[in-house]
């Protein structure tokens, strides 16, 4: 950032929201577009993925008791996927939107975040899907081995429980990040604490409320542990070198 951008004279506060108002537009419009792609290939996708799970010796040990869940599976996996490529893009808009405002070293502490943060979480929900939930699947059936029974696993609730962990990890991402650009704005007019509340209860409510039927009975428990820490975790990262 420039000396002469530093003293640039300010914007109107309407048109800062008007900015923010463009930004949220284009992410639905870009999530919409990205999730009829993704159901393009969801399908294949999910039917390679389903290959992972061995089983001891094959995966025709998976069944689906419930067909017409693949609808709603195929679309929960397609707007996921979509959210998750969508997120650079909007981590790149959101950049911009905050630039003008920021001193330099705060310029490259935000762009080394959003970096970070756009590579991070695609790979995350890779290991997911690609290791953590078959590891899991087929360590917990060598655990449950019967003698002179056939066991059959519900294929149609593993894939909830991978929409449902990837769900709560963008989610949580999602909030982190906004917990952290917004104490930007503390010093200035300390919406920091009028906001955070709000960003707690609203993703609060949406983890609850959203979270697949394969996570009842413990969903309030792992939403509420979930936004708590991405709370805790938020206020243990520096700003910058002049941060407090």
């Amino acid at each position: 950032m420039t000396e002469y951008d530093s003293l640039s004279p300010p914007k109107p506060l309407s048109n800062h929201f008007q900015d923010l108002y463009s930004i949220i537009r284009s992410t639905v419009i870009l999530v919409a577009i990205f999730s009829i792609l993704w159901s393009l290939v969801s399908t294949v996708f999910l039917t390679e993925w389903g290959q992972s799970f061995t089983f001891n010796e094959d995966s025709k040990n998976l069944a689906i008791y419930s067909p017409f869940d693949w609808v709603e599976i195929k679309w929960s996996f397609s707007i996921l996927m979509s959210m998750t490529t969508v997120i650079p893009i909007s981590s790149y808009m959101i950049f911009r939107f905050a630039k003008p405002g920021l001193y330099p070293h705060e310029y490259k502490w935000l762009r080394t975040v959003l970096v970070i943060n756009s590579f991070i979480l695609p790979i995350l929900i890779f290991i997911i899907w690609f290791w953590f939930i078959p590891d899991i699947a087929n360590t917990v059936s060598s655990l449950s081995e019967l003698d002179n029974v056939s066991p059959r696993y519900d294929v149609a609730e593993i894939t909830k429980l991978a929409i449902g962990i990837t769900w709560v990890t963008i989610v949580s991402a999602v909030l982190f990040n906004a917990l952290i650009i917004i104490r930007f704005t503390n010093g200035e007019i300390g919406i920091y604490y009028w906001a955070r509340s709000r960003l707690i209860i609203i993703c609060l409510g949406l983890l609850i409320l959203t979270l697949p039927s394969t996570f009842d009975g413990l969903r309030i428990l792992i939403s509420a542990s979930i936004i708590l820490f991405c709370d805790f975790l938020s206020k243990f990262i520096p700003l910058s070198s002049n941060d407090n």
